[in-house]
């Protein structure tokens, strides 16, 4: 599959070197994570239980989402600034572990590449379960203080817990794929990283068309 696909924990850089890659490399960008704030806003909204996989999927069950040049609407309504509040973002890593969920989002990111062609993919689980049959899988990860500090929070606690409740949820854990390759952001800028994910990109385009 002619994708690059970026996985890896909150605050590894994901999202900035994805949008990076996509503009540089002349590639359709998703963020995976939006589809699951977008659900995350609309469970809040309707007060739905987040624990409870029922009730998420009553919520939103005729929700409509979109995800186009990096804008989010549900139901035809931007979202965009509003799901990257702290309180979406943890409600979204909450809603992640209820299986039906993950697989009706599963379905709506498969067909969403399938209609944009080739893509930079970035979210995590994307190597192991979304597309692992992408040309590229990059795997990021950093010391959790600073990813603490790239998403602006007050302590490597939060991202602790989160990183805890993606690794060891039954459904689609966040986990290292062997074909992935490892990149550790930690003292390593975005450029570089771009650099590097740009050059396997290239390798793999060439020697899949030979």
């Amino acid at each position: 599959m002619d994708l690059i696909a970026i996985d890896g924990l909150a605050g590894t850089g994901k999202s900035t070197i994805a949008k990076a890659l996509a503009e540089r490399l002349g590639l359709s960008h998703l963020d995976t994570g939006a589809s699951f704030r977008m659900m995350a806003w609309v469970a809040l909204n309707s007060n739905a239980e987040l624990d409870s996989e029922t009730e998420v999927l009553k919520a939103t069950q005729n929700v409509s989402i979109s995800y186009e040049a990096g804008k989010c609407l549900v139901n035809g309504v931007d979202v965009t600034k509003k799901i990257r509040d702290e309180s979406v973002s943890d409600a979204a890593s909450k809603i992640a572990v209820h299986p039906q969920l993950r697989q009706k989002l599963l379905l709506w990111q498969q067909q969403w590449v399938s209609d944009h062609g080739k893509s930079v993919v970035e979210g995590r689980d994307t190597t192991s379960v979304v597309f692992p049959d992408a040309l590229v899988k990059v795997y990021l990860e950093a010391d959790p203080h600073v990813r603490a500090s790239r998403r602006n929070e007050t302590a490597a606690a939060n991202v602790i817990e989160r990183d805890a409740r993606d690794m060891s949820r039954t459904s689609a854990p966040i986990r290292k794929v062997a074909d992935a390759v490892v990149i550790d952001t930690t003292r390593i800028s975005i450029s570089e990283v771009e650099d590097i994910v740009a050059g396997l990109w290239k390798s793999a385009i060439h020697s899949h068309k030979e």
